[in-house]
């Protein structure tokens, strides 16, 4: 059983999975989007130092051609990895990344951006998720899923929470005029 440790990363802020992005963007012309996700995509929080990227596709599953593509990239193949909906494909050298493929806009795709979008603008709760994930390992839990299954509690707390945030009115509305100011920025 491998042991993992966790870190407090700072990466170059949200866009610096850029170049990252722009590889992925060849592999799978279906895609529609490619976000950086997890913790390492949150400001100031302890991560694991592996960086997670989510790729948004139109449908799963993927052709057998696309899977190579990424194959010939270094990343290992793992299927759904006990999650439906999701292909997951992981790299650890020279540095770490996970790539999590699942259809754009399912459940899947909107919990993770809501997670990372709503953890990034609450610090306070950023700040808890941190600590409890630095708790756990302080306890001895040294495996992925023990580690995952630790945490869900507070993820589906912070889910709910995040849910309540962006449906509030001033959010939306906030949403709404960053999305406009983007198209017209296009």
């Amino acid at each position: 059983m491998r042991k993992f440790i966790l870190r407090n990363i700072t990466l170059n802020g949200p866009d610096s999975m850029n170049m990252k992005k722009n590889n992925y963007a060849m592999l799978l012309v279906m895609r529609l989007g490619i976000e950086h996700i997890g913790s390492t995509s949150i400001p100031g929080i302890w991560a694991k130092p592996i960086v997670d990227i989510m790729i948004g596709v139109k449908s799963l599953p993927l052709e057998k051609s696309q899977i190579c593509k990424v194959i010939e990239l270094g990343y290992e193949y793992l299927g759904e990895a006990g999650v439906s909906g999701r292909i997951y494909f992981r790299k650890r050298f020279p540095k770490a990344y996970n790539v999590h493929i699942t259809q754009f806009g399912n459940l899947i795709w909107n919990n993770n951006i809501l997670l990372r979008d709503f953890l990034r603008s609450n610090k306070d709760e950023a700040m808890r998720y941190s600590e409890l994930k630095k708790m756990i390992i302080s306890e001895g839990v040294n495996n992925l899923l023990e580690y995952s299954e630790r945490k869900a509690d507070f993820i589906n707390e912070i889910l709910k929470k995040a849910n309540e945030w962006y449906n509030k009115p001033e959010f939306r509305k906030r949403i709404r005029s960053m999305q406009d100011a983007k198209a017209m920025a296009t």
